[in-house]
Protein backbone atom coordinates (compact mmCIF):
# COMPACT_ATOMS: atom_id res chain seq x y z
CA UNK A 1 0.00 0.00 0.00
CA UNK A 2 1.50 3.59 -0.72
CA UNK A 3 0.35 6.74 0.50
CA UNK A 4 1.54 10.62 -0.88
CA UNK A 5 4.56 11.82 -0.40
CA UNK A 6 6.57 15.02 -0.82
CA UNK A 7 9.03 16.44 -2.33
CA UNK A 8 13.24 16.92 -0.29
CA UNK A 9 16.36 18.28 -1.36
CA UNK A 10 19.12 15.83 -1.15
CA UNK A 11 21.86 18.65 -1.19
CA UNK A 12 19.73 21.32 -0.04
CA UNK A 13 23.42 23.59 0.28
CA UNK A 14 23.38 24.28 -3.69
CA UNK A 15 20.69 26.43 -2.87
CA UNK A 16 23.19 28.74 -1.37
CA UNK A 17 24.40 29.34 -5.36
CA UNK A 18 20.72 31.15 -5.53
CA UNK A 19 22.68 34.21 -3.69
CA UNK A 20 25.34 34.71 -6.80
CA UNK A 21 23.03 35.47 -9.09
CA UNK A 22 22.22 39.07 -8.10
CA UNK A 23 26.33 39.45 -7.79
CA UNK A 24 25.61 38.28 -11.39
CA UNK A 25 23.62 40.95 -12.76
CA UNK A 26 25.48 43.41 -11.32
CA UNK A 27 28.33 42.66 -12.76
CA UNK A 28 26.53 42.05 -16.22
CA UNK A 29 25.25 46.23 -16.13
CA UNK A 30 28.25 47.54 -15.06
CA UNK A 31 30.16 45.39 -17.64
CA UNK A 32 27.30 46.52 -20.26
CA UNK A 33 28.91 47.67 -23.34
CA UNK A 34 28.53 50.91 -24.54
CA UNK A 35 26.29 52.54 -27.51
CA UNK A 36 28.33 51.39 -31.12
CA UNK A 37 26.78 55.01 -33.16
CA UNK A 38 27.71 58.21 -31.59
CA UNK A 39 24.91 61.20 -31.61
CA UNK A 40 25.70 64.59 -31.25
CA UNK A 41 22.46 65.39 -29.94
CA UNK A 42 18.94 63.56 -28.21
CA UNK A 43 17.34 65.85 -29.43
CA UNK A 44 15.97 64.46 -32.77
CA UNK A 45 15.11 60.98 -30.58
CA UNK A 46 12.90 62.99 -28.07
CA UNK A 47 9.50 61.25 -28.90
CA UNK A 48 10.62 57.99 -30.98
CA UNK A 49 8.40 54.92 -29.72
CA UNK A 50 10.50 52.05 -28.58
CA UNK A 51 10.17 49.14 -31.26
CA UNK A 52 8.67 46.15 -30.05
CA UNK A 53 12.02 44.11 -30.23
CA UNK A 54 13.46 46.45 -27.46
CA UNK A 55 11.11 46.14 -25.54
CA UNK A 56 11.26 42.53 -25.90
CA UNK A 57 14.83 42.45 -25.14
CA UNK A 58 14.64 41.72 -21.42
CA UNK A 59 13.94 38.48 -22.52
CA UNK A 60 17.18 36.71 -22.99
CA UNK A 61 18.60 37.90 -19.97
CA UNK A 62 15.27 37.13 -18.57
CA UNK A 63 16.28 33.28 -20.04
CA UNK A 64 20.13 32.95 -18.16
CA UNK A 65 18.71 33.68 -14.95
CA UNK A 66 16.04 31.52 -14.78
CA UNK A 67 17.98 28.62 -16.17
CA UNK A 68 20.94 29.18 -13.65
CA UNK A 69 18.51 28.85 -11.43
CA UNK A 70 17.02 25.52 -12.74
CA UNK A 71 20.67 24.27 -12.84
CA UNK A 72 21.05 25.36 -8.98
CA UNK A 73 17.75 23.74 -8.35
CA UNK A 74 19.18 20.33 -10.14
CA UNK A 75 21.99 20.63 -8.37
CA UNK A 76 20.00 20.02 -5.09
CA UNK A 77 18.81 17.34 -6.32
CA UNK A 78 14.91 17.29 -5.73
CA UNK A 79 13.55 14.26 -4.76
CA UNK A 80 10.09 12.78 -4.68
CA UNK A 81 8.63 10.78 -2.14
CA UNK A 82 6.13 8.05 -1.23
CA UNK A 83 5.26 6.48 1.46
CA UNK A 84 4.66 2.51 1.40
CA UNK A 85 3.31 0.28 4.02
CA UNK A 86 3.67 -3.75 3.36
CA UNK A 87 2.69 -6.46 5.29
CA UNK A 88 4.42 -9.68 5.15
CA UNK A 89 2.32 -12.64 5.86
CA UNK A 90 4.30 -15.93 7.37
CA UNK A 91 1.43 -18.46 7.09
CA UNK A 92 1.47 -21.58 8.41
CA UNK A 93 1.43 -25.79 6.67
CA UNK A 94 -1.75 -27.34 7.60
CA UNK A 95 -3.02 -30.96 7.38
CA UNK A 96 -6.89 -31.68 7.40
CA UNK A 97 -7.55 -35.43 8.79
CA UNK A 98 -11.11 -36.60 8.37
CA UNK A 99 -12.51 -39.55 9.12
CA UNK A 100 -15.01 -40.96 6.12
CA UNK A 101 -15.60 -44.49 8.03
CA UNK A 102 -19.04 -45.58 8.16
CA UNK A 103 -19.93 -44.59 11.60
CA UNK A 104 -19.30 -41.21 9.77
CA UNK A 105 -22.46 -42.03 8.23
CA UNK A 106 -24.85 -41.52 11.08
CA UNK A 107 -27.33 -38.50 11.49
CA UNK A 108 -26.50 -35.16 13.16
CA UNK A 109 -29.50 -33.22 14.05
CA UNK A 110 -28.83 -29.42 13.31
CA UNK A 111 -30.71 -25.99 12.78
CA UNK A 112 -30.99 -27.08 9.18
CA UNK A 113 -32.84 -30.78 9.59
CA UNK A 114 -30.62 -34.16 9.90
CA UNK A 115 -27.35 -34.46 8.70
CA UNK A 116 -24.63 -37.13 8.52
CA UNK A 117 -21.60 -36.78 10.84
CA UNK A 118 -19.51 -36.17 7.55
CA UNK A 119 -21.57 -33.57 5.96
CA UNK A 120 -21.23 -32.07 8.68
CA UNK A 121 -17.18 -32.36 8.87
CA UNK A 122 -17.13 -31.00 5.73
CA UNK A 123 -19.35 -27.87 5.99
CA UNK A 124 -17.07 -26.83 9.00
CA UNK A 125 -13.81 -27.69 7.43
CA UNK A 126 -14.72 -25.34 4.16
CA UNK A 127 -15.66 -22.90 6.27
CA UNK A 128 -12.13 -22.81 8.30
CA UNK A 129 -10.48 -23.12 4.69
CA UNK A 130 -12.25 -20.21 3.26
CA UNK A 131 -14.14 -18.36 6.03
CA UNK A 132 -17.85 -17.72 6.74
CA UNK A 133 -18.08 -13.95 7.20
CA UNK A 134 -19.21 -14.89 10.76
CA UNK A 135 -17.14 -17.50 12.92
CA UNK A 136 -14.25 -18.18 10.68
CA UNK A 137 -12.32 -16.12 8.57
CA UNK A 138 -10.49 -17.88 6.92
CA UNK A 139 -6.78 -19.19 6.17
CA UNK A 140 -5.74 -17.15 3.05
CA UNK A 141 -1.94 -17.01 3.79
CA UNK A 142 -1.79 -21.13 4.85
CA UNK A 143 -0.84 -23.91 2.92
CA UNK A 144 -3.43 -26.73 3.62
CA UNK A 145 -3.72 -30.50 2.59
CA UNK A 146 -6.31 -32.70 3.24
CA UNK A 147 -6.11 -36.45 4.32
CA UNK A 148 -9.23 -38.80 4.22
CA UNK A 149 -9.27 -42.17 6.17
CA UNK A 150 -10.85 -45.48 7.29
CA UNK A 151 -8.91 -48.68 7.25
CA UNK A 152 -6.26 -47.02 4.79
CA UNK A 153 -5.22 -43.42 4.43
CA UNK A 154 -5.77 -41.33 1.35
CA UNK A 155 -4.31 -38.13 0.38
CA UNK A 156 -6.91 -36.25 -1.83
CA UNK A 157 -5.54 -32.99 -1.77
CA UNK A 158 -1.78 -32.43 -1.53
CA UNK A 159 -1.16 -29.19 0.27
CA UNK A 160 -1.59 -25.89 -1.64
CA UNK A 161 -2.10 -22.21 -1.04
CA UNK A 162 -4.86 -22.68 -3.98
CA UNK A 163 -8.28 -22.86 -1.85
CA UNK A 164 -10.37 -23.23 -4.16
CA UNK A 165 -8.94 -26.18 -4.97
CA UNK A 166 -8.94 -27.73 -1.19
CA UNK A 167 -12.79 -26.53 -0.51
CA UNK A 168 -13.38 -28.34 -3.81
CA UNK A 169 -11.85 -31.60 -2.56
CA UNK A 170 -13.32 -31.21 0.87
CA UNK A 171 -17.10 -31.16 -1.13
CA UNK A 172 -16.40 -34.27 -3.35
CA UNK A 173 -15.33 -36.16 0.24
CA UNK A 174 -17.51 -39.36 0.62
CA UNK A 175 -17.85 -42.34 3.02
CA UNK A 176 -15.95 -45.44 2.44
CA UNK A 177 -18.48 -47.92 1.11
CA UNK A 178 -16.40 -50.78 0.33
CA UNK A 179 -16.75 -53.08 3.94
CA UNK A 180 -12.85 -54.36 3.05
CA UNK A 181 -11.62 -51.32 3.36
CA UNK A 182 -13.81 -50.39 6.65
CA UNK A 183 -12.28 -49.49 10.25
CA UNK A 184 -10.76 -46.49 12.31
CA UNK A 185 -6.66 -46.24 11.16
CA UNK A 186 -5.69 -42.69 12.33
CA UNK A 187 -2.51 -43.71 13.45
CA UNK A 188 -1.23 -44.31 10.16
CA UNK A 189 -3.24 -40.96 8.94
CA UNK A 190 -1.31 -38.91 11.31
CA UNK A 191 1.91 -40.37 10.08
CA UNK A 192 0.93 -40.10 6.51
CA UNK A 193 0.38 -36.20 7.65
CA UNK A 194 3.41 -35.82 9.25
CA UNK A 195 5.44 -37.06 6.15
CA UNK A 196 3.81 -34.73 4.29
CA UNK A 197 4.86 -31.92 6.53
CA UNK A 198 8.20 -33.00 7.20
CA UNK A 199 9.15 -33.15 3.47
CA UNK A 200 7.34 -29.30 3.03
CA UNK A 201 10.01 -28.43 4.74
CA UNK A 202 12.47 -28.30 1.96
CA UNK A 203 10.58 -27.47 -0.60
CA UNK A 204 9.81 -23.89 -1.56
CA UNK A 205 7.61 -21.45 -0.29
CA UNK A 206 8.44 -23.74 2.99
CA UNK A 207 6.64 -22.38 6.24
CA UNK A 208 7.87 -22.85 10.11
CA UNK A 209 4.67 -23.51 11.81
CA UNK A 210 3.31 -27.08 10.71
CA UNK A 211 -0.32 -28.26 12.37
CA UNK A 212 -2.40 -31.61 11.79
CA UNK A 213 -6.15 -31.12 12.66
CA UNK A 214 -7.29 -34.59 13.54
CA UNK A 215 -11.11 -35.34 13.08
CA UNK A 216 -12.64 -38.60 14.04
CA UNK A 217 -16.18 -40.73 15.84
CA UNK A 218 -14.43 -43.58 17.08
CA UNK A 219 -11.05 -45.56 18.27
CA UNK A 220 -8.16 -46.29 16.05
CA UNK A 221 -8.57 -50.33 15.40
CA UNK A 222 -6.39 -50.90 11.84
CA UNK A 223 -3.53 -49.82 10.79
CA UNK A 224 -0.03 -50.36 11.20
CA UNK A 225 1.04 -47.51 12.85
CA UNK A 226 -0.48 -46.69 16.61
CA UNK A 227 -1.61 -43.11 17.43
CA UNK A 228 0.95 -42.26 20.17
CA UNK A 229 4.06 -43.59 17.99
CA UNK A 230 2.32 -41.19 15.17
CA UNK A 231 2.11 -38.58 17.46
CA UNK A 232 5.50 -38.79 18.51
CA UNK A 233 7.41 -38.44 15.30
CA UNK A 234 4.71 -35.11 14.72
CA UNK A 235 6.86 -34.24 17.93
CA UNK A 236 10.00 -35.12 16.84
CA UNK A 237 9.56 -32.86 13.60
CA UNK A 238 7.98 -30.01 15.72
CA UNK A 239 4.20 -30.56 14.25
CA UNK A 240 1.37 -29.57 16.71
CA UNK A 241 -1.54 -32.26 16.64
CA UNK A 242 -5.18 -30.79 17.55
CA UNK A 243 -7.61 -33.61 17.97
CA UNK A 244 -11.09 -33.83 18.01
CA UNK A 245 -13.64 -36.61 18.84
CA UNK A 246 -17.10 -35.99 16.86
CA UNK A 247 -19.86 -38.14 18.99
CA UNK A 248 -22.89 -38.28 20.61
CA UNK A 249 -23.36 -36.07 23.53
CA UNK A 250 -22.63 -38.26 26.81
CA UNK A 251 -25.56 -38.41 29.48
CA UNK A 252 -24.27 -38.33 33.18
CA UNK A 253 -25.21 -41.16 34.77
CA UNK A 254 -27.72 -41.07 37.40
CA UNK A 255 -27.09 -42.38 40.68
CA UNK A 256 -29.28 -42.70 43.37
CA UNK A 257 -28.39 -43.28 46.96
CA UNK A 258 -29.88 -43.20 50.61
CA UNK A 259 -28.64 -38.88 50.46
CA UNK A 260 -30.45 -38.77 47.19
CA UNK A 261 -29.93 -38.59 43.44
CA UNK A 262 -26.61 -37.43 42.04
CA UNK A 263 -25.66 -37.21 38.29
CA UNK A 264 -21.66 -38.51 37.88
CA UNK A 265 -20.53 -37.32 34.46
CA UNK A 266 -19.53 -40.87 32.51
CA UNK A 267 -15.44 -40.82 32.29
CA UNK A 268 -13.62 -40.10 28.70
CA UNK A 269 -13.73 -43.62 26.76
CA UNK A 270 -10.38 -44.87 25.91
CA UNK A 271 -10.11 -43.69 22.75
CA UNK A 272 -10.49 -39.79 23.56
CA UNK A 273 -7.78 -40.77 26.25
CA UNK A 274 -5.52 -41.07 22.98
CA UNK A 275 -6.74 -38.76 21.23
CA UNK A 276 -5.77 -35.89 24.34
CA UNK A 277 -2.59 -37.55 24.69
CA UNK A 278 -1.92 -37.18 21.15
CA UNK A 279 -2.59 -33.50 21.08
CA UNK A 280 -0.88 -33.07 24.90
CA UNK A 281 2.09 -34.19 23.88
CA UNK A 282 2.49 -32.18 20.86
CA UNK A 283 1.63 -28.82 22.09
CA UNK A 284 -2.04 -28.86 20.57
CA UNK A 285 -5.47 -29.18 21.73
CA UNK A 286 -8.02 -32.11 22.35
CA UNK A 287 -11.76 -30.80 22.51
CA UNK A 288 -15.01 -33.11 21.65
CA UNK A 289 -17.76 -32.00 19.35
CA UNK A 290 -21.33 -33.72 18.98
CA UNK A 291 -23.25 -31.43 16.59
CA UNK A 292 -22.64 -28.43 14.24
CA UNK A 293 -22.44 -25.47 16.51
CA UNK A 294 -20.40 -27.32 18.90
CA UNK A 295 -17.50 -28.49 16.20
CA UNK A 296 -17.85 -25.08 14.50
CA UNK A 297 -16.95 -23.77 17.71
CA UNK A 298 -13.91 -26.68 18.48
CA UNK A 299 -12.38 -25.08 14.41
CA UNK A 300 -13.07 -21.07 15.25
CA UNK A 301 -10.47 -21.75 18.85
CA UNK A 302 -7.67 -23.53 16.37
CA UNK A 303 -8.26 -20.76 14.41
CA UNK A 304 -7.91 -18.31 17.23
CA UNK A 305 -4.51 -19.99 18.02
CA UNK A 306 -2.87 -20.46 15.08
CA UNK A 307 -2.67 -16.63 14.16
CA UNK A 308 -0.56 -15.91 10.91
CA UNK A 309 2.31 -13.93 12.03
CA UNK A 310 2.24 -10.71 10.15
CA UNK A 311 5.12 -7.93 9.86
CA UNK A 312 4.10 -4.66 8.92
CA UNK A 313 7.02 -2.80 7.37
CA UNK A 314 6.84 0.90 6.80
CA UNK A 315 9.21 2.45 4.16
CA UNK A 316 10.02 5.76 2.03
CA UNK A 317 10.95 5.64 -1.72
CA UNK A 318 12.67 8.23 -3.28
CA UNK A 319 12.66 8.96 -6.52
CA UNK A 320 15.31 12.03 -8.23
CA UNK A 321 13.87 14.49 -9.79
CA UNK A 322 16.20 16.74 -10.82
CA UNK A 323 15.72 15.89 -14.70
CA UNK A 324 12.53 18.17 -15.69
CA UNK A 325 14.85 21.42 -13.89
CA UNK A 326 17.86 20.32 -16.50
CA UNK A 327 15.68 19.90 -19.05
CA UNK A 328 14.01 23.35 -18.80
CA UNK A 329 17.65 25.24 -18.14
CA UNK A 330 18.60 23.93 -21.73
CA UNK A 331 15.01 25.03 -22.97
CA UNK A 332 15.76 27.95 -21.97
CA UNK A 333 19.38 28.28 -22.75
CA UNK A 334 18.48 27.56 -26.10
CA UNK A 335 15.99 30.15 -26.19
CA UNK A 336 18.15 33.08 -24.92
CA UNK A 337 20.88 31.84 -27.54
CA UNK A 338 18.03 31.66 -30.55
CA UNK A 339 16.19 34.95 -29.19
CA UNK A 340 19.95 36.95 -29.00
CA UNK A 341 20.86 35.61 -32.70
CA UNK A 342 17.64 36.08 -34.61
CA UNK A 343 15.03 38.81 -33.66
CA UNK A 344 16.56 40.40 -30.66
CA UNK A 345 19.84 40.32 -31.80
CA UNK A 346 21.38 43.65 -30.73
CA UNK A 347 23.60 45.39 -34.07
CA UNK A 348 26.57 45.83 -33.88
Amino acid sequence: MEGGGGMTLAAPYCLCLFALLPLLAIIQRRQRRKGAIRYPSFALLVGVDRTWRQRMLFIPPLCLYLALGCLIISLARPQVESMSHRENREGIAIQLLVDVSSSMDMDIHTEDGAMTRIEVAKKVMEAFVAGDGVDLSGRPDDMIGVISFARYSDSICPMTLGHDAVVYMIQEITINDRPNEDGTAYGDATALAAAHLKSQEDGEGAMKSKVILLLTDGENNCGEQMPLQAAAMAKEWGIRIYTISLQEQSRPTVIKTDSGTFLKPRAPSESDQILEKMATVTGGIFRTAHDMNSLQAVYKEINELEKTEVEEVDFIDRGEAFAPFALAALILLLLRYVLSSTLLRISP
